[in-house]
Formats: structure tokens, sequence, C-alpha cells
């Protein structure tokens, strides 16, 4: 235990610096934790509705607190694929700006609200800032940034309808993998023609009717579709015509 009384206000100066250091280092640690705990769906295991709910209980923080603290646990850590491939974390220079202790998770947070608004080349620039100033600085030197940037881009003109195009987007959230997807019409029918042989309720086999929701079938029916697309000469028939 330091007896403060004892030192000079610079000493002082500098054993807060290297306290706040220490903190940050351990903050690190902390984030790798909650990471690893979102990336397992330990909410689920543990029988919660989500990790936000896990860590008010475990630590007592609020739940906007422990929201942030997920959010930046998936940007300054590095993801898992289903396959085992590791990736690089989302804001790699900032990862290693709070690996050594420079920043604190607020600092984080500013930073990624920045980087929400500049080109990803620009993070060294924008982690310089938080090196050096506290956050709500930092805030307001990105939107000078950002400005500085877009200030001689044309003026916006309504955009061009895009073609439709088709969009499948995949995450994993607590151990589940959430899809999305938009199809034209003629990918839009064949995968409804797929699916709809699958999704219907299952007959009474003298346990009682199919209780399934049609979210619920549908979703069964999708997870039904990998397993026969694994075996493509095994698909169903679809108004008696075998889907191709």
């Amino acid at each position: 235990m330091i007896e403060t009384r004892l030192l000079s206000t610079d000493e002082l100066l500098r054993s807060l610096v290297d306290e706040v250091t220490e903190i940050r280092v351990r903050e690190n640690a902390a984030l790798q934790i909650v990471a690893e705990l979102d990336r397992r769906g330990a909410a689920s295991e543990l029988g919660y509705r989500n990790l936000p709910q896990v860590l008010r209980h475990v630590v007592r923080w609020d739940l906007h607190v422990a929201s942030r603290w997920i959010a930046n646990a998936a940007l300054l850590t590095n993801e898992i694929t289903p396959t085992g491939s590791e990736l690089a974390p989302v804001l790699p220079l900032t990862a290693q700006a709070v690996a050594e202790g420079a920043l604190s998770v607020e600092h984080v947070a500013a930073v990624a609200a920045v980087m929400e608004t500049v080109p990803a080349e620009h993070e060294t620039t924008v982690v310089g800032y938080a090196r050096d100033f506290e956050p709500v600085t930092v805030r307001k030197l990105g939107k000078t940034l950002a400005y500085s940037l877009f200030q001689n881009d044309p003026e916006p003109r309504d955009p061009e309808p895009a073609p439709p195009t088709n969009q499948h987007l995949m995450q994993w959230k607590n151990g589940r993998l959430e899809i999305r997807a938009k199809l034209d019409k003629v990918a839009g029918a064949k995968y409804e023609a797929l699916l709809d042989p699958l999704a219907k309720p299952r007959p009474d086999t003298g346990q009682g009717p199919d209780e399934r929701s049609r979210s619920e079938r549908e979703g069964d029916a999708l997870a039904d579709l990998i397993d026969l697309m694994l075996r493509a000469d095994q698909l169903p028939e679809h108004g008696g015509e075998p889907v191709t």
C-alpha cells in the first residue's frame, strides 16, 4: 500500500495513471470473457432470455451498461466462425490500444460511434484521438473528421431504384444462427415450393395434434430441408412433381 501523503504531486499523478492503466487492462480481460460468454450462448445455457440479463444478475450491471459491454466486446475480440476459422476484430487498432490499457470502455464506445461515419482506413486517426482526449472530445473530433472527408461530395440526389437482388444474411447470436433473406419472385417461389411440403402439420400419431406454430413448423422444415439437400437424390415431391 502506497503512503500517498509521502508522495509528491507528480508522483501521485504517475501512480494514478499507472493504476488507471491497470484497471483498463483488466477491463480488456473482462471484455474477452464477455465475448466468449456471448459466443457460446451462455444465456440460453443458463436459462436467461439474453446475456444482459445474465450480467445484471452476476455483476449487478444496469441492462444498458451490460449491453454496452457486450457491444464493445464484439468489436474488440476475434470472431470464431462455425467452421473454426478465426477472424480479426472489427476494430483491430482499437482492440490493440485497449489491450495496452490506453483506452476505457467509454473510449471504445466513442471510437465505435465515429467509425460508423468514416471509412475503416481512418481508424488510426480516431484511435489517436482516443489516446489523447476524453470520450466526449473524441466524438466531437470524429464529427469534424467526417465533415472534412465528405464536405466536397456532390449534393445527394434521389437514387435510382436498384434492381431487385437476392439477399441472404446470417449471424450467430447466443449460440443460434439467425437468418434473414430477400428473394425475387422466381427464387421465392422455388423456395416456397421446397419448404411448403415439409412445413405441413404432422399427422396425429396418437400423441395429439401437431401444436407447433406456423413459424415453428417452417423453422423445422428449413432444418429438414438442409438435411435433404445433403441427400439431393431424396428430395420430396410438391404437387406430384419432384422438387429440383
